[in-house]
């Protein structure tokens, strides 16, 4: 194909092309190749090529793609945006699809091309020839296919090509141009033109002289710069500044003359210069347009000679064309001739290119195919990031939420200083579920209650602000109320209420009394706002029988049909002949108005589709066959030839005229009738035909649409829609089916509910669908039946979403069929009557007597008669058993409604129906027994029948009306109280804090306790030295720090005095108190809101239940009572005094203050708020029991009234003069009057039960509100009182330490340099800050100090930083990374403080980023460090090696007695340490850092005071430089004796154990082995024996002898436990030997053979014994020592202790694994090692030598000595 693309490309081109990919993307992206082959096959044209740049400048190539596509897309090839960014870039493999892809469309419109050149010659070669020649009419003006911005361009087209022309001319007069410059440089002076030159006058000067300037110029170059005006300015201030302080020499002004000469000399010469070039150009300029004139004279003429030899021209071709005429006839037969083998040439071509089509359909097939699942794929990629966005979305919003709870949490916590109360929390987690903000939206919770002016604007960020905490507080206030309501936390009952029974009486009639009011609220709501009406269902008689038959074959089998079901009086449908029925009606009732024909014909003619002609030419046929259907005309309705034509408002037509009039004007627009016309149709048919017990309908529906347009016409009820069913099963379209209800749009849904009651009353529940029809036939037609199987599972495969949809609604009865005939339409008839009895009852019977054998039936000879079910009824019983379960269940009371099935028979025949009604009878009288011995139903229980006695509709509006607002105005208030009482508790812990804010200010206040100390402090340094040592001297300092401190000690007990005054007068400001009464008040406006509610709902209870019975409102009107709230002001002095307080209210104060003064928890027993609680729910209890007594008369008055109604009713009853409907009517009213007497008791009971339940938990849950409160105002005040004395105290301490210091400094006679400072509580001594400057003391005799180092650490340096590690890391392990910062925080950033800097000088060189490198060669790779281990490196002291080690554990283990591994301090500093012998014993600063040494190696491992623990000590200095050795050498500290750990000194050692743990293994077997046969022998010799012997009970002297043999045997046995105790014993020897010290010892020959000794296996040692004794003897020499003072293995708990020990951050430290990978890569090794020996312990040699263990050990450093200073120095350098 490459080749192809290069020949086309060439040709069209005529140019050669390189073909390598950068060359090739280089040349053909900027288009110009491409538009040029676009115009070569005319697809676009000189115009359009003209719009084509061919530079390759972004912009240009932009331009031109953009064209381009345009162009391509006109040629069906797109381009998409990624393409042509590559094509831009010059990629060659786009380029090259795209020329592949203009090759295949260019080249086929090549051959299209000339083919049609083809035909048009050969046409117009046979044409006839008319006229000589042909004129065509050509437009002047052509029209370009170009935009209008590049048409102004494209006209001036010609200028363009004029300047091209230009260009070319004036390449070729190059030279002469240059020619006529030299000329005009001669002639300039005789030219007009003033030069306006003049040379400048130079003063003459020596050579000398120039010399100087040339050299100074050089010197000092001039620079010319293009400068500002400002920059100019400066300049020469600049240079008259130098001019001043220049001396005036002439040699100066010599040069600065030359300068200015120069200078006017170079200007002086571009202007000439620039003269000249205007000269030039314009000399040029005159010359090239006389030129150009010429030129244009030349060419015009040249025009005009071509045009004169044009006219020669056609002339020659006229004759040329007369001659050419005559040369046509000659030609015509070969043109013909080769007109047909182009014809043949063009079929073969056609058949080329269809396949091509056909390939390219496939391609684009692909295509497409790949493109819609790349659009699948990208809509799921889509989906699933949106999907994963909105999970994001709401994941981030919670972990928001639980930021901001977590947050508010540990404010709250470090408010309150202790746990938050539930209930903070409870309202927090309320918010969170509700999805609100944490956190108070404003901070001042009144602005919520602020009123705000109307005419006053809020800004839109305040008014959002205040709408978010808007939402946010009904939020809270929803929630709330629904807790309150539901009696959630923390209104639980069990919780609020003590002894409270949820299981008590009261309980539950408070339940049952709410039903009651659920049920009178909910009656009214659907009395104001009613439920939509259903939609009926035809207007049709209840017929026994209703059938549709799908696929009889012949129309002509209705008739027969019809006479086998006459009998029955069931009618068969045709849908022509209710078409035509409904189209003759229409005729008949516009007989008069206007002439109606109706011509099957012309509905033929003017069908559309095939379908809909053959469906009228059915109606044709059947309006031609059919006797049902007569056109009746009146007798009295004249016929006229012209219609009489009326208005046509008055013109009223039937339902099926009406039908036949639309059905008339479909027909003659040519289109097909709706399912919906049809079905209406059907209907108006059928109710045609008065006298009729049923109805089949013949071929018709014919899918799932129709058959649910069908009954939802018949039944009023629409079926599911065919989208839910999908590809499902059978038992998801059974549970589709079931579930299926109609979908009612409720307008009044959202607002007909309550929110304080729910609805008692039964949903609404619909039967699940239920088809309208009683059998559904599908007959089947078949060639041979006896092939087909019987289907009982209907598939998608077998069979229509129609037949499983009748099937699953259990009336299809679908068969199989060759021929129908008589048995078979018998059978089928029988289906659609219904009989399906077994046995089946007669012909004659069911159809009449001899109609089936008088039948006139056309019967088959030629084929079986012989059908097959396809679905049997049998099969329908599952089917039919899942639908009925998915039945709601009906009510006993209702009669005759069951559940029809295929199997019914009582719709047929009225004996069945007889039966039926027998049955429910029976089924009535069970029930009536049953319910006799239940127990009686109370009132509004779940099987409780409601009362239903009418009510006026305009009452039960107005009472709903006054439900509602009462509903509205209680949960309102109710939301409201409980906001208020929110805002208090909120502001209980802010109240707190800021009391204990405020005096912890007032006890921190400031005092002059330190100007005391300090002019006493002042007083004593100034006092002279000389007398510090008198003993007068002391004791008057001594009486006067004793003044000092009773000073100081009275300003102390002033100001917790003052602290406690203020305590006081917080308590005395009375918050707390209001606020509690406010809270108390607030709870008792809760309780009136309940008393309130309480009297309405008695109200509402007795006006509807009045209403109800008496049919009239009710006059009678409750009035509520007012409860007792707490007043501040007094009734008396609130009008006349301003400011009086209640006397109750100054009471409950007073007590209140007391109870906080003396520091008394409030409880339940002392709370002044308690009485008058108590007393108001006490009242509002009372008044509630006096109304529902009140009301309880009333309604015994009304029982009375309706007793005595019953009681006139029965003597009418004895004396006959009301008819049966009257008493039936009366029974009802007694019935229902008397449920409703006792809904209304218990109604008004639930209510008072209600209301007294509520007041008890609101009193309740006040107490504990209250507790909660004061608790906290007890306990802020309390810790206010703890701080008070804590601080008191401190401050006595303080000022005792501080003349305890004065003292000692008095008795030792010397100056307090160090200032003293005691502010507040504390004192502080700062050595920083010094009275006055210290003589450096003299070092007497014997005293030394350590000597500074550049490189070691002192010992106090050590200490400090020990101290600071501590601080960070207790337990000694650090972060790597926050090491590595502390190191340099000390190193750079450490605080010098009279104690000096924490490292040497030399670290002071270390840079900054190599601290990390030094830590790694410390520690190597690892996350965590030990500290201890990097203080060890910087004692800088050698470490010891493992004997050393061994020898200090021995002597340490022998001061340690009870094998605690800790030791005392004074043991330890007893004990010589390894480096000791190393400091120089005659140096006593040697030696004072030896000492330093090792008390700081205490206190680095000091676990308690004076307690170290050694073994620490020990494992943290088994170090070498070798890691592998320092390894070893923990687990000799571990074991206690030392381990061989190189595997070339215990290889052989540790393979003889080896192979003797093999043999031991191998002996062990054989011997297990042996007693298994022994055993099976020992059997099997006692089964043989004992076969067939009896057992007998023996003489006492048989049993002495066998008592004696027992005797014996016993001897013997004890003999051999007596051997096995001497054996084991020595295992136990051995045993506690290998325990104690770890080590394997070879045992001896003569041990093994007499522990592992078995008959097979001794045999062959002994043979070998005796023929390679000589051998044995020389090997025993040879034979391998092993050492018992070493050990060869440990145990794997030994090597876990030690590592988990020394490298806890490797094995122990990964909270969030289960496991460590060092884990795993030790357990393995340990695994593949511990089949070695025989305990499972692990050689050493083996266990170091494994690569990664190796590998750990060297990566790890923790076993590795380091050098602290050379390492330091590598780093320095």
């Amino acid at each position: 194909m490459a080749e192809i693309l290069k020949e086309w490309l060439t040709e069209k081109l005529n140019q050669p092309i390189n073909w390598e990919p950068r060359e090739f993307g280089e040349l053909m992206k900027n288009g110009e190749i491409v538009a040029r082959v676009l115009r070569s096959y005319h697809v676009i044209n000189e115009e359009k090529y003209f719009l084509i740049r061919g530079t390759n400048l972004p912009l240009d190539i932009h331009s031109n793609w953009k064209y381009l596509a345009e162009w391509l897309y006109e040629l069906n090839i797109y381009l998409a945006d990624t393409d042509l960014v590559n094509i831009k870039e010059g990629k060659g493999s786009v380029l090259l699809r795209l020329f592949y892809q203009l090759f295949l469309t260019l080249d086929k419109k090549d051959r299209t091309d000339f083919i049609k050149r083809e035909r048009k010659m050969v046409s117009s070669l046979v044409e006839k020839i008319n006229d000589k020649f042909k004129v065509d009419k050509v437009d002047e003006i052509e029209e370009y296919a170009v935009d209008h911005l590049s048409r102004p361009l494209l006209n001036e087209r010609h200028f363009i090509e004029w300047q091209r022309k230009k260009s070319r001319e004036i390449k070729d007069t190059y030279e002469f141009i240059k020619y006529r410059y030299k000329k005009s440089l001669e002639k300039i002076e005789e030219s007009n033109i003033d030069s306006q030159y003049k040379a400048p006058k130079v003063k003459k000067m020596t050579s000398k002289e120039k010399r100087d300037m040339e050299k100074f110029a050089l010197k000092y170059p001039c620079k010319f710069q293009n400068y500002t005006y400002e920059e100019l300015l400066d300049l020469e201030e600049s240079s008259l500044e130098r001019k001043q302080s220049m001396s005036n020499t002439e040699w100066a002004k010599n040069y600065i003359d030359n300068l200015y000469t120069r200078m006017h000399t170079k200007s002086d010469s571009e202007e000439f210069q620039k003269q000249i070039r205007n000269v030039l150009s314009n000399s040029l300029w005159d010359f090239s347009v006389g030129e150009e004139e010429s030129q244009l004279d030349t060419d015009l003429g040249k025009k005009v000679m071509k045009l004169s030899q044009f006219e020669k021209q056609m002339c020659t071709q006229i004759m040329e064309t007369k001659q050419q005429a005559r040369n046509l006839v000659k030609n015509r037969i070969d043109a013909e001739k080769e007109f047909a083998a182009q014809r043949d040439q063009q079929f073969a071509q056609y058949l080329d290119n269809f396949k091509e089509k056909i390939h390219l359909g496939l391609v684009e097939t692909d295509f497409e195919k790949h493109r819609q699942e790349m659009l699948h794929q990208k809509l799921y990629a889509e989906k699933m990031r949106r999907k994963r966005l909105h999970y994001y979305e709401i994941c981030y919003e919670t972990m928001l939420a639980l930021v901001d709870y977590a947050t508010k949490y540990a404010y709250f916590t470090q408010l309150i200083g202790g746990q938050i109360p539930v209930h903070y929390i409870h309202e927090w987690k309320s918010l969170f579920f509700r999805k609100q903000p944490i956190f108070d939206v404003i901070e001042h919770m009144e602005d919520l209650l602020k009123e705000y002016p109307l005419e006053e604007e809020l800004e839109p960020e305040v008014e959002e602000i205040l709408r978010l905490e808007l939402d946010r507080q009904d939020a809270l206030n929803d929630s709330e109320f629904i807790e309150y309501h539901n009696y959630s936390y923390p209104w639980t009952l069990d919780l609020l209420i003590p002894n409270y029974d949820p299981e008590s009486e009261d309980r539950k009639y408070e339940y049952l009394g709410t039903r009651i009011l659920g049920h009178v609220v909910y009656t009214l709501l659907e009395i104001k706002y009613p439920f939509s009406p259903a939609r009926p269902p035809a207007d049709l008689p209840d017929f026994t029988a209703k059938g549709l038959i799908r696929g009889l074959p012949d129309k002509a089998m209705t008739m027969p049909m019809q006479t086998l079901l006459n009998f029955s009086k069931i009618h068969v449908v045709r849908l022509e002949a209710a078409i035509n029925y409904c189209l003759q009606q229409f005729k008949i009732e516009m007989l008069g108005v206007a002439d109606i024909d109706v011509n099957y014909d012309k509905f033929i003619n003017v069908a559309t589709e095939e379908e809909s002609k053959d469906f009228v030419r059915a109606l044709k046929e059947d309006v031609s066959k059919s006797s049902d259907i007569t056109v009746a005309i009146s007798p009295n309705t004249k016929q006229t030839q012209t219609p009489k034509t009326l208005p046509e408002e008055e013109l009223v037509l039937s339902t099926a005229a009406d039908l036949g009039k639309y059905a008339y004007e479909v027909l003659n627009f040519g289109d097909s009738l709706t399912d919906h016309l049809l079905a209406a149709m059907l209907v108006e048919y059928i109710k045609s035909h008065k006298e009729i017990n049923g109805f089949v309908i013949i071929n018709y529906p014919n899918s799932y649409r129709e058959a649910a347009i069908l009954e939802e016409t018949f039944s009023g009820r629409e079926p599911p829609p065919e989208e839910v069913f999908g590809d499902r099963d059978d038992i998801y379209l059974e549970e589709t089916i079931a579930k299926h209800r109609k979908i009612e749009k409720d307008s009044y849904r959202e607002i007909r509910v309550s929110r304080l009651v729910n609805n008692p009353h039964k949903k609404r529940i619909e039967k699940p669908f239920e088809s309208y029809f009683t059998c559904y036939i599908k007959l089947k037609e078949t060639e041979d039946i006896l092939q087909e199987y019987v289907i009982w599972d209907l598939t998608q495969e077998n069979s229509e979403l129609i037949d499983r949809f009748y099937a699953i609604l259990g009336i299809n009865y679908s068969m199989y069929f060759e021929v129908i005939e008589k048995d078979l339409l018998v059978q089928i008839c029988k289906y659609i009557i219904g009989d399906l009895s077994t046995p089946s009852k007669s012909n004659d019977s069911l159809f009449g007597p001899n109609v089936v054998s008088l039948l006139d039936f056309v019967s088959s000879d030629d084929k079986r008669t012989k059908s097959k079910i396809i679905k049997p009824e049998v099969s329908l019983i599952r089917s039919k058993e899942k639908v009925r379960r998915n039945v709601s269940k009906q009510s006993r009371s209702k009669e005759f409604e069951v559940v029809k099935a295929p199997d019914s028979q009582e719709e047929l025949r009225d004996d069945l129906i007889a039966v039926t009604m027998d049955d429910d009878v029976e089924e009535e009288h069970d029930r009536s027994e049953w319910t006799v011995e239940e127990v009686k139903v109370l009132a509004g229980e779940e099987d409780w029948e409601y009362g239903e006695l009418p009510i006026s509709e305009n009452i039960g509006i107005a009472l709903a009306t006054c439900w509602e607002k009462i509903e509205k105005s209680y949960i309102h208030d109710l939301q409201q109280l409980f906001f208020s009482k929110r805002l208090q508790m909120n502001y209980l812990i802010p109240y707190a804090r800021y009391i204990k804010d405020k005096m912890e200010q007032i006890i921190t206040l400031p005092s002059f306790k330190q100007d005391l100390v300090s002019q006493f402090q002042k007083e004593y340094n100034d006092f002279e030295d000389d007398w510090r040592d008198v003993n007068l001297t002391k004791n008057e300092w001594h009486c006067r720090i004793k003044e000092l401190q009773h000073r100081l000690y009275n300003i102390c007990d002033e100001r917790k005095i003052y602290a406690e005054q203020q305590r006081v007068a917080l308590i005395m400001d009375n918050w707390v108190f209001e606020e509690l009464t406010t809270m108390a008040n607030t709870y008792i406006s809760c309780m009136q809101t309940e008393l309130n509610r309480s009297i309405l709902t008695f109200q509402a209870l007795h006006d509807f239940y009045y209403a109800m019975i008496k049919k009239v409102p009710s006059n009678d009107r409750l009035v509520s009572k007012d409860l007792t709230k707490i007043n501040r002001e007094s009734d008396e002095t609130s009008g006349s005094r301003k400011g009086g307080e209640d006397k109750i209210f100054r009471q409950m104060k007073n007590n209140y203050q007391e109870l906080l003064m003396k520091d008394i928890e409030i409880n339940y027993s002392n709370n002044p708020f308690n009485m008058i609680i108590e007393n108001n729910v006490k009242f509002a209890m009372k008044f509630v029991k006096e109304t529902n007594d009140h009301y309880r008369s009333m309604i015994s008055k009304e029982y009375s009234d309706i007793a005595k109604l019953v009681t006139a009713t029965k003597k009418k009853d004895e004396s006959k003069d009301s008819s049966q409907e009257s008493i039936n009517q009366e029974e009802h009213f007694k019935r229902n009057a008397l449920n409703c007497i006792e809904e209304w008791i218990m109604g008004i009971n639930g209510e008072m039960y209600r209301v007294t339940l509520r007041m008890l938990a609101l009193q309740y849950k006040c107490y504990h509100d209250m507790k909660l409160f004061s608790d906290h105002i007890f306990k802020t005040f309390k810790e206010i009182q703890n701080d008070i004395n804590n601080y008191y105290l401190n401050e006595i301490n303080s000022v005792d330490r501080l003349c305890k210091y004065f003292q000692m400094a008095t008795e030792n006679g010397r100056k307090i340099p160090e200032t003293l400072i005691l502010e507040g509580d504390m004192f502080v001594i700062d050595p920083n800050l010094m009275q006055f400057a210290l003589v450096e003391p003299a070092l007497k005799a014997g005293e030394t100090t350590e000597l500074p180092n550049d490189l070691e650490f002192k010992i106090c340096q050590l200490a400090r930083l020990r101290t600071q590690f501590k601080i960070v890391a207790p337990t000694g392990l650090a972060l790597l990374q926050a090491f590595i910062y502390l190191l340099q925080d000390f190193v750079f950033f450490g605080k010098e403080s009279c104690e000096g800097p924490l490292v040497p000088e030399s670290w002071k060189r270390v840079d900054p980023d190599q601290i990390s490198k030094l830590v790694y060669l410390f520690f190597g790779e690892t996350a965590y460090v030990d500290w201890r281990d990097f203080l060890i490196y910087c004692l800088n002291i050698k470490f010891p090696t493992v004997d050393e080690l061994l020898d200090l554990r021995h002597r340490l283990r022998c001061k340690d007695r009870d094998s605690t591994e800790v030791i005392g301090r004074d043991d330890f500093l007893k004990e010589e340490l390894w480096f000791e012998r190393y400091f120089d014993i005659e140096d006593p600063y040697a030696q004072l850092r030896r000492e330093l040494i090792k008390h700081f190696i205490y206190e680095l491992y000091e676990t308690s005071e004076d307690v170290m623990n050694y073994s620490a000590f020990l494992l943290a200095f088994c170090k070498h430089v070798d890691p592998i050795q320092g390894f070893a050498s923990a687990l000799s500290m571990a074991v206690g004796k030392k381990t061989c750990y190189s595997l070339e000194e215990c290889e052989d050692v540790i393979c003889k154990m080896i192979k003797l743990k093999q043999y031991k293994d191998e002996c062990l077997a054989c011997a297990h082995m042996c007693t298994a046969q022994f055993l099976d022998t020992v059997l099997t010799n006692v089964l043989d024996y004992c076969e067939g012997t009896t057992v007998t009970i023996l003489p006492n002297e048989i049993d002495n002898k066998e008592k004696g043999k027992v005797k014996t045997k016993g001897g013997k046995g004890k003999k051999m436990e007596t051997g096995r105790s001497v054996k084991g014993k020595e295992s136990l020897v051995l045993g506690n030997a290998s325990k104690s010290s770890r080590s394997v010892v070879a045992p001896s020959n003569y041990e093994l053979n007499m522990t592992y000794i078995c008959k097979p296996c001794e045999e062959e040692p002994q043979e070998e014994k005796v023929i390679e004794k000589e051998e044995a003897e020389e090997e025993h020499k040879s034979e391998v020592y092993v050492d018992p003072n070493l050990a060869y293995a440990v145990s794997q708990d030994v090597i876990w202790n030690v590592l988990r020990i020394c490298l806890p951050w490797h094995f122990e430290l990964v909270p969030e694994e289960k496991m460590t990978p060092y884990i795993g890569m030790v357990q393995e090794v340990m695994k593949r090692l511990e089949v070695n020996h025989e305990n499972g312990d692990i050689y050493v040699a083996m266990f170091v030598a494994d690569p990664n263990i190796c590998k750990f050990l060297h990566k790890v450093r923790k076993f590795t000595a380091v050098s602290m200073i050379d390492e330091v120095l590598k780093i320095c350098t």
